[in-house]
């Protein structure tokens, strides 16, 4: 199974000044399922909204994936069929995973550029009082 993904809206926005504690809710959504010989083409949207409203960070896209036709056709099927528009689960897991994977790297690049803070904690480097200021070894 070939998997790609491209996007076709970025925008990240800065609604006000910066606050001393933010919670910051990550959001994905699929929003469109079709396919046909082989290739599922999956619309989706991301967001990134900071509470209080300080700003967001949406991404809309397309994910493809190329395969097996008999799994396509019942992706779609399963889609149209369900009113919670679910995906059959052996490829929702990979679907969701692909999506967030790439749009938390692109929300943290588009956050930086409107001076939010990254949309997942960064690693901290915290060094005890006992230790020396050579911290490399």
């Amino acid at each position: 199974m070939d998997i790609s993904l491209s996007f076709k809206s970025l925008d990240a926005r800065r609604h006000g000044g910066s606050q001393q504690h933010v919670n910051i809710n990550n959001n994905s959504t699929i929003t469109n399922v079709s396919g046909d010989e082989g290739r599922l083409t999956v619309s989706f949207a991301f967001s990134s909204n900071y509470e209080p409203n300080i700003g967001s960070v949406r991404i809309e896209g397309d994910l493809v994936v190329e395969g097996d036709a008999e799994l396509v056709e019942k992706a779609v099927q399963e889609w149209g069929d369900s009113n919670s528009r679910n995906l059959p689960k052996e490829l929702a897991e990979q679907v969701h995973n692909t999506i967030l994977t790439n749009c938390i790297i692109e929300a943290s690049v588009l956050a930086r550029d409107v001076k939010l803070p990254s949309p997942v904690p960064m690693p901290q480097v915290k060094l005890k009082d006992n230790e020396t200021q050579s911290y490399i070894r």
